[in-house]
């Protein structure tokens, strides 16, 4: 069986998140989703821990699979703001409207990334942003 077009676009928007794979005997594993057909769900499953044992991939028959579920991440803006301040005191403004915050003037950091011309500065609001973004997904 084929699966169809919007199921296609909504698996493949699956592809490089961290998800959660209950299978049917009921066990759960997480791990990055590297790869998924389609036509069978087989799936590739990176940076998963199973007990003590890491491994980087893990290919699973989509026979044995009950639910694949990618977990909702709430992208609070104020909290990155807060944290910028720390870095820049009184050089961070935010724009509601743009659901951006500037940083300098010079700098605009939004959901998607940071914006602005290269050099130490930009790399210092990247870093922070980074950080931000890591403990969101779960891997600090």
């Amino acid at each position: 069986m084929m699966a169809s077009s919007p199921m296609v676009k909504e698996l493949n928007l699956l592809i490089d998140k961290e998800v959660t794979v209950e299978f049917k005997d009921g066990r759960k594993l997480k791990g990055v989703l590297k790869a998924i057909d389609p036509a069978t769900l087989n799936i590739v499953l990176g940076d998963i821990a199973i007990g003590k044992d890491l491994y980087s991939k893990i290919v699973f028959s989509g026979d044995s699979i009950k639910a694949i579920y990618l977990r909702a991440v709430q992208f609070d803006m104020a909290e990155l703001r807060r944290r910028l301040e720390r870095v820049f005191p009184k050089m961070v403004n935010y724009k509601a409207d743009e659901r951006a915050v500037i940083v300098m003037g010079k700098f605009k950091v939004t959901e998607d990334g940071v914006e602005g011309e290269p050099g130490p500065i930009l790399e210092r609001v990247k870093r922070v942003y980074d950080e931000y973004i890591k403990e969101l997904r779960g891997q600090v």
